[in-house]
Protein backbone atom coordinates (compact mmCIF):
# COMPACT_ATOMS: atom_id res chain seq x y z
CA UNK A 1 0.00 0.00 0.00
CA UNK A 2 1.34 3.52 -0.76
CA UNK A 3 2.02 6.06 1.46
CA UNK A 4 -1.02 7.72 -0.17
CA UNK A 5 -3.21 5.14 0.78
CA UNK A 6 -2.18 4.28 3.73
CA UNK A 7 -2.79 7.89 5.48
CA UNK A 8 -6.28 8.11 3.62
CA UNK A 9 -7.28 4.31 4.89
CA UNK A 10 -6.10 6.07 8.52
CA UNK A 11 -7.78 9.34 8.25
CA UNK A 12 -10.86 7.18 7.21
CA UNK A 13 -11.03 5.27 10.16
CA UNK A 14 -10.33 8.40 12.58
CA UNK A 15 -13.24 10.17 10.66
CA UNK A 16 -15.43 6.94 11.37
CA UNK A 17 -14.68 6.75 15.13
CA UNK A 18 -15.20 10.32 15.67
CA UNK A 19 -18.45 9.99 14.36
CA UNK A 20 -19.19 6.83 16.43
CA UNK A 21 -18.28 8.11 19.91
CA UNK A 22 -21.49 10.36 20.45
CA UNK A 23 -23.86 7.76 19.79
CA UNK A 24 -21.51 5.26 21.64
CA UNK A 25 -21.78 7.93 24.80
CA UNK A 26 -25.73 8.27 24.05
CA UNK A 27 -26.24 4.82 24.91
CA UNK A 28 -24.19 4.40 27.42
CA UNK A 29 -26.10 7.57 29.36
CA UNK A 30 -27.61 6.71 32.58
CA UNK A 31 -29.99 8.35 35.16
CA UNK A 32 -28.11 10.07 37.90
CA UNK A 33 -28.51 9.79 41.76
CA UNK A 34 -29.63 13.33 43.83
CA UNK A 35 -27.69 13.54 47.37
CA UNK A 36 -28.94 16.01 49.70
CA UNK A 37 -26.84 18.17 52.38
CA UNK A 38 -28.58 18.91 55.95
CA UNK A 39 -27.00 20.25 59.39
CA UNK A 40 -26.79 16.80 61.00
CA UNK A 41 -22.92 16.16 60.39
CA UNK A 42 -23.40 12.34 59.64
CA UNK A 43 -25.80 13.36 57.03
CA UNK A 44 -23.13 16.24 56.07
CA UNK A 45 -19.72 13.72 56.03
CA UNK A 46 -22.33 11.16 53.81
CA UNK A 47 -22.84 14.06 51.83
CA UNK A 48 -19.00 15.25 51.20
CA UNK A 49 -17.80 11.37 51.09
CA UNK A 50 -20.32 10.83 48.10
CA UNK A 51 -19.26 13.49 46.27
CA UNK A 52 -15.48 12.97 46.33
CA UNK A 53 -16.85 9.63 45.17
CA UNK A 54 -15.81 7.83 48.22
CA UNK A 55 -18.87 5.54 48.81
CA UNK A 56 -17.53 3.11 51.23
CA UNK A 57 -17.21 6.05 53.68
CA UNK A 58 -20.29 7.67 52.71
CA UNK A 59 -21.75 4.46 53.36
CA UNK A 60 -20.82 4.48 56.81
CA UNK A 61 -22.03 8.05 57.39
CA UNK A 62 -25.18 7.21 56.12
CA UNK A 63 -25.82 4.61 58.00
CA UNK A 64 -25.15 6.45 60.89
CA UNK A 65 -27.51 9.51 59.92
CA UNK A 66 -30.50 6.87 59.59
CA UNK A 67 -30.18 6.42 63.83
CA UNK A 68 -33.63 7.41 65.44
CA UNK A 69 -33.53 10.49 67.52
CA UNK A 70 -33.56 13.00 64.64
CA UNK A 71 -36.05 14.53 62.43
CA UNK A 72 -38.11 12.13 60.18
CA UNK A 73 -37.32 14.81 57.54
CA UNK A 74 -33.25 14.30 57.89
CA UNK A 75 -33.78 10.62 58.05
CA UNK A 76 -35.61 10.65 54.86
CA UNK A 77 -32.70 12.49 53.37
CA UNK A 78 -30.09 9.91 54.96
CA UNK A 79 -31.98 6.94 53.79
CA UNK A 80 -32.37 8.24 50.47
CA UNK A 81 -28.35 9.67 50.67
CA UNK A 82 -28.04 5.75 51.59
CA UNK A 83 -30.07 4.72 48.54
CA UNK A 84 -27.80 6.23 46.14
CA UNK A 85 -24.36 5.48 48.26
CA UNK A 86 -25.92 1.61 47.92
CA UNK A 87 -26.71 2.44 44.53
CA UNK A 88 -23.32 3.38 43.08
CA UNK A 89 -21.87 0.07 45.19
CA UNK A 90 -24.12 -1.42 43.21
CA UNK A 91 -26.53 -3.25 45.82
CA UNK A 92 -29.45 -2.85 44.53
CA UNK A 93 -31.63 -4.90 46.76
CA UNK A 94 -30.13 -2.76 49.70
CA UNK A 95 -30.68 0.20 47.64
CA UNK A 96 -34.30 -0.49 47.05
CA UNK A 97 -35.47 -0.62 51.03
CA UNK A 98 -33.61 1.95 51.83
CA UNK A 99 -35.10 4.75 48.92
CA UNK A 100 -38.14 2.97 50.09
CA UNK A 101 -38.08 4.05 53.90
CA UNK A 102 -36.89 7.41 52.55
CA UNK A 103 -40.85 7.65 50.68
CA UNK A 104 -42.32 6.43 53.28
CA UNK A 105 -40.97 8.83 56.20
CA UNK A 106 -41.38 11.74 52.98
CA UNK A 107 -43.42 11.43 49.83
CA UNK A 108 -42.36 14.83 49.02
CA UNK A 109 -38.76 14.04 48.87
CA UNK A 110 -38.04 14.17 45.30
CA UNK A 111 -34.67 13.02 45.78
CA UNK A 112 -35.63 9.90 47.25
CA UNK A 113 -38.15 9.04 44.37
CA UNK A 114 -35.44 9.98 42.13
CA UNK A 115 -33.02 7.69 43.56
CA UNK A 116 -35.70 5.12 43.97
CA UNK A 117 -36.47 5.62 39.79
CA UNK A 118 -32.41 5.09 38.96
CA UNK A 119 -32.42 2.23 41.19
CA UNK A 120 -35.33 0.65 39.42
CA UNK A 121 -33.36 1.64 36.13
CA UNK A 122 -30.40 -0.15 37.22
CA UNK A 123 -32.57 -3.19 37.95
CA UNK A 124 -34.42 -3.28 34.65
CA UNK A 125 -37.76 -1.74 36.02
CA UNK A 126 -38.55 1.13 33.02
CA UNK A 127 -41.87 1.70 33.93
CA UNK A 128 -41.35 1.90 37.93
CA UNK A 129 -38.08 4.05 36.85
CA UNK A 130 -40.12 6.12 34.81
CA UNK A 131 -43.05 6.29 36.99
CA UNK A 132 -40.49 7.46 40.14
CA UNK A 133 -38.78 10.13 37.78
CA UNK A 134 -42.01 11.94 36.55
CA UNK A 135 -43.57 11.74 40.34
CA UNK A 136 -40.42 13.46 41.53
CA UNK A 137 -40.08 15.59 38.60
CA UNK A 138 -43.49 17.52 40.19
CA UNK A 139 -41.40 19.55 42.38
CA UNK A 140 -40.38 22.91 41.70
CA UNK A 141 -36.46 22.37 42.32
CA UNK A 142 -36.06 19.09 40.54
CA UNK A 143 -34.59 19.87 37.12
CA UNK A 144 -32.40 16.11 37.33
CA UNK A 145 -35.49 14.27 37.99
CA UNK A 146 -37.25 15.62 34.90
CA UNK A 147 -33.41 14.92 33.12
CA UNK A 148 -33.73 11.52 34.20
CA UNK A 149 -37.65 11.06 32.82
CA UNK A 150 -36.21 12.60 29.67
CA UNK A 151 -33.13 10.29 29.19
CA UNK A 152 -35.33 7.64 30.12
CA UNK A 153 -38.44 8.43 27.46
CA UNK A 154 -35.49 8.78 24.89
CA UNK A 155 -34.03 5.76 25.68
CA UNK A 156 -37.23 3.88 25.45
CA UNK A 157 -37.79 6.08 21.67
CA UNK A 158 -34.93 4.46 21.02
CA UNK A 159 -34.94 1.42 21.48
CA UNK A 160 -38.66 1.15 20.23
CA UNK A 161 -37.52 2.13 16.57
Amino acid sequence: MSYRKGLAVTAAIAVLGLVSIPAAQASAATPEFAVQNAANSNIRGGYNAYSRGDYKIAKTFNVRATAKGIKKSRRSIAYSNLCATLGQLNTLDAAQDACNLAVKMDPNNWRALNNRGVINYLAGEKDAAMADFTTAAGSSDAALAQANADLLAGTKLATSE
